[in-house]
């Protein structure tokens, strides 16, 4: 078992509710992100931590390994100069 801390900045609420976390794999230009890639070696089991404005505000533990899934629709604005897969 491992931790993990996830700085959330506009999409706490959308993904802590919603039991997942999710990001985009890959910087606008389109360079890997070393914070992007490290969701890679999150395995079940391991528990994340939660950090958004200022606080910690809450864990998780892990399900599952991470997969790719398209951007969700709860964000609606938030995020769309994201790609749309992450």
């Amino acid at each position: 078992m491992r931790y993990w801390w996830v700085n959330h900045k506009q999409t706490f609420r959308h993904e802590f509710s919603g039991g997942y976390i999710w990001s985009p794999k890959t910087k606008r230009d389109g360079s890997l992100n070393r914070f992007y890639e490290t969701m890679r070696e999150v395995v079940p089991g391991d528990v994340i931590f939660s950090y958004a404005g200022g606080v910690i505000r809450g864990f998780g533990i892990a399900k599952t390994h991470c997969y790719t899934s398209p951007r969700p629709d709860e964000f609606g604005h938030i995020g769309e100069i994201w790609d749309d897969i992450g």
